[in-house]
Parts: C-alpha cells; structure tokens; sequence
C-alpha cells in the first residue's frame, strides 16, 4: 500500500525543483541558501513526521522580507528583488507541513519561480521545466482532492497506477489544442516584462570603439553571438562585418555617423545567410562580409556597408542577408580622401618614420600596401591574449618592442602605418570564423571569435586585409579544419535543439507570423479542388480502410480487456452446452449459475464476481484459473 499523503509530498517537492532550477542561477546568494536550507528543513521533518516550523512563524518571517526587497525595487531595478522574493516565500512554504492549502500555494510559487527564470534566459531547458511541472502538478492535484477527503489514505499499486494516469492524461490531452493555437494567437512585438524595464543581454563581443593598450590581458568568452544559416563556405570567407571605425582619436578608433557617401558594385556571386542573432545592446546587424542587403524592416544602411536595426532593442533577431564574399568591393565614385587619411597631430616618432619609408618607397598605393605587408610579415610578430602593451605608448611597444598582440593591435597598427604612408583605409569589427553544425546546416559563431580588420582603398577598390594572419603563429587560427572530437560533435547535436527552438519558438513574432499567413493565402488562391481530391483519393481510401479494420477488430476481439473476453467465452459456453438463453450476455452471472447448477460454473461466477463487484481486475492466478475451468470444460 502507498500513502497519498507521502506520495504527494513528493511531488510537491519535485515540482518545487522544476520550479527553482532555472532560476536559482540568477538568484544572489542570500536567496540561494535559505532555499537549500528550506529542502532540507522540510525533508527533515517530513522525515519525523513532526514540524517544529509552524504556520504562524511562516506567516511573521515573510513580512520582514517583503518590506526588504519592497525597498530595494526601483525603476533601474525592478527584477531581482521580485525574484528573490519569490524565491524566498517558497522556500518559507517548503520548511513547514505540506497540508492541502500549503502544496496548492508551493505549486503556485514555484510556477512563478519557473515564469520568473524566462526574464533571464529563454532556452529549450524551460519548455522541458513547465512540460514536466504542469505534469506532476496535474498528477498531484488527483491526489490532493483524495488527501482533501482522507488524509491517512492509503492505496494499493494498481490503484495508484489507475490515479496516476488519470492525472496525466488531463494534459497530454491539451497538446492538439497547444499545437494548433500556437501558430493562430496573436503575438506582441516584444515580451510584456520589456515595458517594466530593459531585458537582460550580453555584452557583445565588439564594440562601438577599438582601443589597443587599454589592458593586459583579454579574457576569451563562448557565450553564443548568433548562428548563421546557408550554406558551407571556405574558411577564408568566415569574415562577418559588424561596425567599421573610420576616425582615430589619440590610440581609439570611432565610427563618425558624418559618413562620406560612396556607392558600391556588387556583381559577384552573392551567397543568402539567415542570421539568427542573439539578444544585444548593439544596433549593429550581424552579416557575412560583405553584405549587399539585409530583409529587415525599420532598417538604416550606411554607405560604407554597415546596417542598423531601430526596433526594438535587446530582443532574438531574424534576418535574411545577400552577401557577396569575395573580400573586394569597387566603388562607382571618387571617396572622400581626406577622411580615411586622418591622423592626429602627432604620431610616435618610429611610427612616422616607418611610415614615410614605405610612402617614399611604393610607387603606388598596392606596392605601399605590399611592402607593409611583408613588414608584418617578417616582422616576427606574434598574435596573443596575454602580455599586452598598454598606456600611451602600447601602439608603439607593439611595433618595436613586444611584438605580440591581439586583432586590435595588428588592424590599428597596420591602419595607422597604411594612412600615414597616404593609403585610406578603415577598420572593420566584426566575427571571424565559426563552427559549422552539418546537422542544422549553420555556423555556430561565439563571442571568442571577435576580430578587427583593415580595409583598404586600392584604385577604386575597397580590399579586406587581416593583419592578424601575417602572426607567425596565425595557422593556429586561420589554419585549415580541425578534428572534431566526440563531446563537440555532441555539443553540436544538442545546440541543434537549441537552434530549432529559437528559430521556431523565440523568433515566432508578429512578421513572421503575418509572413506565413501571406503565403498560406497565395497558395489557397490557387488551390484546385479536383486535382487535391484526385492527388489525396489514394491517402483518402487507405485511411478508411485501417480505420474500418481498427473499427472491426475493436468490436470483435483485439481492443477488449481480458475480463470482457474472458466473460464473452464463458456466456457462449453456457449456452452451447446448457441451452441457457444468457440474452446476449445481459443474464445476471449468479442467476446463470444457479440455472445451471454445476460445481465448476459456480467456481468461476464466484472468481469472476469477486473481482467485478469490488471495482478491480482480475488477477494473473484468477484469470489462470479461469481459463483453465473453461478449458477442461463446464
């Protein structure tokens, strides 16, 4: 026998978990522990079978938390002291009895806790939490109405498996109504907790300036930066262009919004990406170097290449992009000069005289561009995180001294050198490289993959430059594939999962929504009733036919239950070999037996009836039994 009191305490806490889970992450430590210390309390005692918390102590120690965090809440911060909080009451619930009332609010807050973990991240993870919650709370409310009633109850196994499923039918039986709303319900252009206050993002892995010298050491994060869906590409082309700095102010270059206008030619082979971009604070679009146009509404396009997206922020994008790879786009007019050659006033005087050497000794700006290449190239420099110059004269130490560096000091470096030997040039910020999922078919691009690059104006031509491939150690990075061990190959798999949700959960907003129900509307105006009735006739007609053979064997045989098909044999026994009308199986079984009179006739009434009128199935020794009787005969 089981006791339904302790089966649902179970559960309750199991659903406490599911709840507490995704959140505890986010949570600051005080929260943290006093819900560990909760589990324990409460497990203890429910243990003992006696609670020394009690309801009214429960009730006075949540008052002086809730004026706590009620005033720590504030515009800037309106999130963490809601979660705390309800991170905290149900850890106050979980210490004492689980009554009735009290598992009811546990489930409650714990469905709260869950919702709450959404505001900081989003994953396939939290589908699987509210699937299995919404589940077992199904299962523990079945139970909670029969602890309601008896609170020392008790059930034997088959019962019990009889109570389980009842519960878990009621939501398995609500996924045809989710699958089908899913796709209908109207949806908002962003998630309701935005109008309370800005989401939480990550920090991109570029930003809107690039400033060698500013530290030692780089740390490299595998936080996702976003997928790229098409098809696979050479490694040399993996170059993703975000913002371009056009202006140097002391040892930073900027981006100017004042960008001079020039019009590029784009009549190469364009490849299609779709990009889905994870949550930022940038406005910069994401897209495979260099991209000719993005599908985007409420979309800014700058001359020099670089799109921004002025929706809203901090929310997944995506987005259909038409690159053209190459790594070299022409311009239809002259370039402002002027402006890709601005310095300021003063430069190092090794800088400036490194400089003019290449300017006196190029003939043009491709041999000036040449011979700064192989300067780089024998220079003996090496590319790392670690050791970085820094201070005012980090450029410089970089140059002549250290010879090490990260993509910010070989771009910066190489721009200053190309601009001070009269070539225009810029730098570009964006990705470089990434792992291509073939499950998915799309790059996986991460925020370690961060790069800046030069790019330079070569009669008419605006050339991509990475000076942190002429590193004596670049094959470390820009060599050819690597293996793939058996835990990314398994990493790839399962962000694969991860992929689908977003693409079809997270980003399933409005515009998509309004895209699919544009073609849906195309299509059915050329939709031909005949011709689907002739195309489907075969799927028609073979449906119906299983569908009569599941019809026919439900009737006659295969769907019954034993008892029932057990029962059916003995009823024609009787009247084949006594001439009992049993009519149609509806005669009473002890008004068959008394009829008949047989000793072996009352022997299997009397097994059958004592399994029927008290409400259970047969066991696996009475039906035997049964079936034996009728195989000896009556």
């Amino acid at each position: 026998m089981v006791s339904i009191r302790s089966l649902s305490a179970v559960l309750t806490y199991v659903i406490a978990l599911c709840g507490v889970i995704p959140l505890f992450p986010w949570l600051t430590t005080a929260p943290r522990l006093i819900l560990v210390l909760a589990f324990l309390s409460g497990i203890w005692q429910d243990r003992r079978g006696s609670w020394q918390i009690k309801p009214w102590m429960q009730n006075c120690a949540i008052i002086p938390v809730f004026l706590y965090y009620a005033l720590q809440f504030s515009r800037s911060n309106p999130i963490q002291p809601v979660v705390s909080l309800l991170a905290i009451m149900l850890a106050v619930r979980l210490s004492g009895e689980k009554t009735v009332r009290h598992s009811l609010q546990i489930q409650a807050l714990s469905l709260f806790c869950l919702a709450s973990s959404s505001l900081f991240d989003l994953s396939p993870l939290f589908l699987i939490y509210l699937g299995l919650m919404l589940l077992l709370v199904a299962v523990t409310l079945v139970l909670l109405t029969f602890q309601d009633q008896q609170g020392t109850l008790a059930v034997s196994r088959p019962e019990l498996r009889r109570i389980l499923l009842a519960g878990a039918l009621m939501p398995l039986l609500s996924l045809p109504l989710l699958l089908f709303f899913f796709p209908i319900l109207p949806r908002t252009q962003m998630p309701l907790w935005n109008f309370l206050a800005a989401p939480t993002v990550r920090t991109s892995g570029f930003s809107d300036k690039v400033e060698p010298g500013v530290q030692a050491s780089v740390g490299e994060s595998k936080t996702l930066a976003f997928r790229a869906e098409m098809l696979r590409q050479p490694q040399q082309r993996l170059y993703w262009r975000g913002a371009v700095f056009n202006r140097l102010q002391g040892q930073r270059w900027m981006r100017m919004d004042a960008v001079p206008g020039e019009q590029p030619l784009f009549g190469g082979q364009q490849v299609e990406q779709t990009i889905y971009a994870e949550p930022s604070v940038s406005r910069v679009l994401i897209a495979l170097d260099r991209p000719a146009s993005i599908a985007l509404p409420r979309l800014k396009r700058s001359p020099d290449g670089v799109f921004e997206h002025w929706g809203s922020a901090g929310k997944r994008l995506s987005y259909t992009v038409k690159s053209e790879p190459s790594g070299s786009i022409s311009i239809n007019r002259p370039i402002n000069r002027p402006f890709y050659l601005h310095l300021p006033d003063t430069l190092p005087p090794k800088v400036a005289a490194l400089a003019d050497d290449i300017r006196r000794r190029g003939i043009s700006d491709h041999h000036r561009l040449e011979l700064l290449e192989a300067y780089f190239r024998n220079g003996g420099y090496r590319y790392s995180l670690r050791g970085l110059p820094t201070g005012e004269r980090a450029l410089e130490q970089f140059l002549f001294e250290s010879r090490q560096g990260h993509c910010e000091f070989f771009a910066s470096a190489f721009a200053v050198l190309l601009r001070a030997a009269g070539v225009p040039c810029r730098l570009v910020g964006g990705y470089v490289g990434g792992e291509y999922n073939q499950l998915g078919g799309y790059y996986l691009v991460s925020e370690d993959l961060a790069h800046v690059w030069v790019e330079a104006l070569i009669e008419d031509r605006w050339l991509r430059i990475d000076p942190s491939s002429f590193a004596i150690n670049a094959g470390e990075v820009w060599g050819g594939e690597k293996s793939r061990p058996l835990l990314l190959r398994l990493r790839l798999a399962l962000d694969y999962f991860n992929y689908q949700w977003n693409r079809s959960v997270i980003t399933y907003d409005f515009e998509r929504q309004f895209e699919y129900a544009r073609r849906a509307g195309k299509r059915l105006q050329g939709f031909d009733p005949a011709r689907a009735l002739r195309v489907s006739a075969p799927y028609i007609g073979l449906t119906v036919i299983c569908a009569g053979l599941l019809f026919a064997a439900q009737r006659k045989f295969f769907f019954r239950r034993r008892e029932e098909r057990i029962l059916r044999r003995f009823m024609r026994r009787i009247e084949h070999e006594y001439g009992v009308d049993t009519q149609g199986g509806q005669m009473g079984l002890f008004e068959i037996s008394e009829r008949v009179g047989n000793e072996r006739v009352r022997e299997f009434v009397g097994i059958y009836a004592g399994a029927l009128y008290r409400d259970r199935r047969l066991t696996d020794q009475e039906y035997a039994r049964l079936r034996c009787i009728l195989r000896d005969g009556l």
